[in-house]
């Protein structure tokens, strides 16, 4: 239910040297029992929502200097560690581009053990380590993290009180620095710092009630250096529905194939009707 991030205001400088310098010591020799706390909460959690539906929009930003955006409907299903998302993109249209071509469909989906990209394009495909990592923020960040991340900080987000968390000797795990609700332990933003790439940035937001105390973000950014990219935005949530593990099966997914022949035929029956 991943994820770029809008910072909520500009820290001083002072503020920050005397947070860094006051706390670090003592906020990181507690990162261990925090990260006992933040699992045995969340180890709850799967026991009460055994699965989940959620139905987003994606907005994804083509242009920023013209504000054009892609809108697209996006389903994710959760069950214990598993994950599936499905997502349909309609093709752009452009002059060359024929009408009528329908959209590009894509499921990911997470077994347990791998990850598999299904598409109109490729087909089933088992995705490498290097390319899971970009669908990771879809699994549960709290199995992933470990104890040599270390609090290097605190600081206030969007109202909420954040414990800084650094992650740089993990492998697996999705970002190089997560903010940590210290009330809920919810993660509320999350920053992945990459050689030679720009950094990305996930901001959680709008966070809603789904059961009990058990809260969800409604809204997610995500950011390319300084850029907004893509917005995602929950349309209808349902939990403990009995999903299906059928649905996390890799061979029981069927996506409809885009046929490069028809999109050609098309084409040449397009030139041919602006001809006559």
């Amino acid at each position: 239910m991943a994820q770029r991030i809008n910072v909520a205001g500009v820290v001083l400088v002072v503020a920050l040297l005397i947070l860094v310098l006051g706390v670090s010591q003592g906020l990181s020799a507690d990162w261990s029992n925090i990260l006992k706390e933040t699992k045995a909460k969340y180890a709850k959690f799967e026991k009460e929502i055994k699965d989940m539906t959620i139905m987003q929009e994606m907005k994804m930003v083509i242009s920023e200097k013209d504000k054009k955006e892609m809108t697209s409907e996006m389903k994710m299903l959760r069950k214990g560690k598993k994950f599936r998302t499905e997502s349909k993109m309609q093709m752009p249209q452009s002059p060359d581009m024929p009408k009528g071509m329908g959209g590009m469909e894509t499921v990911i989906i997470y077994d347990g053990k791998d990850t598999w990209m299904i598409s109109s394009f490729l087909g089933k495909k088992k995705l490498s380590v290097e390319e899971e990592r970009q669908y990771q923020t879809e699994r549960n960040w709290w199995d992933l993290i470990s104890e040599k991340a270390k609090i290097v900080g605190a600081e206030k987000v969007d109202k909420r009180e954040c414990y800084v968390v650094e992650t740089k000797e993990e492998k697996e795990f999705p970002f190089t620095k997560i903010w940590l609700d210290k009330k809920s332990l919810n993660l509320i933003k999350g920053e992945r710092k990459q050689p030679k790439e720009e950094t990305m940035l996930w901001v959680h937001s709008d966070f809603k009630k789904i059961k009990g105390d058990w809260e969800m973000p409604y809204k997610t950014e995500i950011y390319t250096g300084e850029k907004l990219v893509s917005t995602f935005l929950v349309k209808s949530l349902e939990i403990n529905k009995g999903l299906s593990d059928e649905l996390f099966d890799p061979n029981k997914v069927k996506v409809k194939k885009f046929d490069m022949q028809e999109m050609m035929k098309k084409m040449m029956q397009e030139e041919e009707e602006e001809e006559d």
